[in-house]
């Protein structure tokens, strides 16, 4: 069949309401039993104590969470340290003398 024949098939094909109908529920039940299928695939990687696609996911969505977490704890720290570095610096006693004592060579 060419390619303007298989179309005008598939547009007679959906004209018809018996077929749309049956197309339709034949989707429904290939949903559903696929949705079956995956909580049975689950049910099993559970069993054996293997990770699901869905334990990943929701695994790397904590692990992201927790590494934001982790540079906004960094970026307060040198925030805190920033602030600190000024008042230390005011605190420290200031020589007397511009060059450090010569050694004596005995």
């Amino acid at each position: 069949m060419s390619e303007e024949g298989v179309a005008s098939f598939l547009n007679e094909l959906m004209a018809n309401e018996a077929w749309r109908r049956r197309l339709g529920s034949a989707g429904e039940r290939l949903l559903a039993n696929k949705h079956s299928f995956d909580r049975n695939i689950e049910s099993i990687l559970d069993f054996v104590n293997i990770p699901s696609k869905r334990d990943v996911r929701e695994l790397k969505a904590r692990l992201d969470h927790l590494s934001s977490q982790l540079v906004n704890l960094s970026m307060k720290i040198d925030r805190m340290l920033a602030q600190s570095e000024p008042l230390a610096q005011e605190s420290k006693p200031r020589s007397s003398r511009s060059s450090p004592r010569p050694r004596k060579n005995h």
